[in-house]
């Protein structure tokens, strides 16, 4: 009976082991297999798909898919969660950032996948994105200057072209596309938009990312003053040596004061007032429109770090907006410094109280640095230049 029982058991081994040698899919029993790629969801398109895009979710289709370690999209890392996949689907994201700038011949348009078995090489177009640009860093740039355009596939740069059809003829985009670096070239007087051409499209630069808006300026020191300083002191200059500041567009603002302490709430030196009447507010926007299409722009230079404090916007008196950058989160402290001019872009509506454009227009606007409490001993030595309110929306 005993050896009749232990026959039976070895018949059952024997037919299992021939069994699991008969099934060729056995979780991790062999090399990655890639037969396709659909979309992670399908509707309202056919789930497969013949091309993706940065930033896609995808779901990679084949066999031995089961403890993926690395995929590559074009040469770049995606993140991988190995939970989410089974033998023969497993979803993936396609990295965003992928640097088509750099990336070679033999990784374009691939797909890599590594499990603990081996590796499988897909061929799948990866689109580059057409380029997109959103921001300026100096909307008031004079030639020769170096501006930074940011935004996205701003790489592969063929050409960029100013207001008046004026070429650049020196640029640089990023490997990943967020930044392009620009020389202004000689002869852009006109206002407009940016037009960035790569090898994968082209793009103008959004509504509110605009050179030259001179038409919106309400207070820039020269023609349009409403300046109307308490004392001697803050300055209008055309340029300073030390720390030096260059003129930006004619005279600018000057901030100057020495070791200010936590605590101090006033500093007379540094008061800017200024007469809402004398403030050239556009005419071309409708008093009705609503502070959420509408932001204040001005541009400001800080040769020397700034990590303390806070610059309060005042609207007549009142409706506060306190602008302190080098504080992140409200509480991580960090040293700013522009390196020349740079384009800063505050929301009306961040502005409490003010819901339309006729809650500013023709009010008076005033400068104010608090260091309170809570901050460390601050040297202030600010430029400030061509306040002005534009459309966003």
């Amino acid at each position: 009976m005993t050896n009749t029982i232990m026959m039976v058991i070895l018949a059952g081994i024997v037919f299992m082991s021939s069994s699991c040698k008969k099934d060729g899919t056995t979780k991790g029993s062999g090399n990655p297999v890639i037969t396709g790629i659909r979309a992670y969801k399908a509707s309202p398109h056919d789930s497969v798909l013949t091309k993706a895009n940065p930033g896609d979710y995808v779901v990679l289709q084949g066999s031995h898919l089961t403890g993926i370690t690395a995929v590559y999209f074009d040469g770049t890392k995606a993140a991988v969660n190995t939970a989410l996949g089974s033998d023969v689907n497993f979803p993936v994201v396609i990295p965003a950032n992928i640097p088509f700038a750099t990336v070679t011949n033999d990784q374009l348009n691939t797909i890599v996948v590594t499990t603990a078995t081996g590796t499988v090489t897909y061929k799948f177009p990866i689109t580059a994105p057409a380029p997109h640009i959103t921001a300026i860093s100096n909307e008031m740039a004079n030639a020769g200057d170096v501006i930074t355009l940011s935004g996205t596939g701003l790489f592969a740069l063929t050409s960029v072209t100013f207001p008046g059809n004026i070429a650049a003829t020196t640029f640089n985009g990023g490997a990943d596309g967020s930044q392009a670096m620009v020389t202004v070239p000689a002869g852009v007087t006109t206002s407009g938009p940016l037009v960035v051409t790569t090898k994968y499209g082209t793009s103008t630069s959004v509504k509110d990312a605009v050179l030259n808006d001179n038409a919106d300026v309400l207070l820039n020191f020269d023609d349009k003053n409403g300046f109307t300083p308490w004392s001697a002191l803050p300055l209008v200059v055309s340029s300073v040596s030390n720390p030096a500041i260059k003129a930006n567009r004619g005279k600018f603002l000057y901030w100057n004061a020495k070791g200010i302490t936590a605590g101090s709430y006033y500093v007379g030196d540094l008061a800017t007032p200024t007469d809402g009447s004398q403030l050239a507010y556009p005419t071309t926007i409708s008093s009705s429109e609503p502070a959420a299409n509408l932001a204040v722009k001005f541009e400001v230079n800080i040769p020397v770090g700034m990590s303390s404090g806070e610059i309060d916007f005042d609207v007549n008196y009142s409706h506060t907006y306190a602008w302190s950058p080098w504080l992140i989160n409200g509480s991580t402290r960090v040293t700013v410094v522009t390196n020349g001019w740079q384009t800063i872009t505050i929301p009306l509506s961040s502005f409490p109280g003010i819901s339309t454009y006729n809650d500013i227009k023709g009010q008076p606007i005033q400068l104010f640095y608090v260091n309170n409490g809570s901050g460390i001993t601050q040297d202030v030595n600010i430029g400030f230049d061509n306040f002005r309110i534009v459309k966003i929306k």
